[in-house]
């Protein structure tokens, strides 16, 4: 729900922040500095059902013990935080990588984060101090959706003028024409995101 409200909200704010921005939910314990501009950032994609499948498996694990994530000892975090990693198929030693976050939604629009859409997640990703993103793109069957579609429409009528020539007045037709955008609910394909924002070596 967070992530659909805060999608919505940035939309409806004219964009002011990206979605991943927008989404974004922080690890408890990882808060590095910024990346400067002239630093890295890679980033590459994992299988969906990979992740979905890791994930599942790690939520039926929490909600198998009888204590909070916060209260669990340091071995088990860290046995989660490396299997979290092996499913990112992150291959550096976990002790040396922080997950600092991830940001996550549905949308009816297609990122292409291979190519023109990589920018904007690159760019967030250096503000918070990520060194590499892992993400990841679902598809979750049609959708309903809003878009805006054009409507023309025309005007006749007629002007009268004083002829000076003929001395008189005559009648002079014209055309308008104006176009509006109406809203229109629309089928599309939604996909749900994934994005995982990690640190390594900082």
């Amino acid at each position: 729900m967070r992530s659909a409200l805060a999608l919505l909200a940035a939309l409806f704010l004219g964009g002011c922040t990206s979605v991943w921005e927008s989404t974004f939910v922080p690890a408890r314990d990882a808060t590095p500095p910024p990346l400067a501009a002239s630093q890295t950032v890679r980033v590459r994609e994992v299988n969906w059902d990979r992740l979905q499948n890791a994930l599942r498996e790690m939520e039926s694990t929490a909600a198998s013990r009888d204590t909070p994530f916060e209260e669990w000892p340091d071995e088990q975090k860290a046995e989660m935080k490396a299997s979290m990693l092996r499913t990112l198929q992150v291959s550096t030693d976990p002790a040396a990588v922080d997950i600092i976050g991830r940001s996550d939604f549905r949308t009816t629009q297609t990122y292409r984060l291979e190519t023109t859409d990589q920018p904007d997640l690159v760019s967030f990703a250096r503000s918070i101090g990520a060194t590499e993103v892992v993400w990841s793109r679902g598809y979750l069957g049609k959708a309903q959706t809003i878009v805006r579609e054009p409507i023309n429409t025309w005007s006749y009528g007629s002007n009268a003028a004083w002829d000076r020539r003929r001395g008189r007045w005559r009648s002079y037709p014209y055309s308008e024409s104006s176009t509006t955008f109406v809203p229109v609910s629309v089928e599309a394909d939604q996909f749900a995101y994934i994005a995982y924002f990690l640190a390594a070596g900082r």
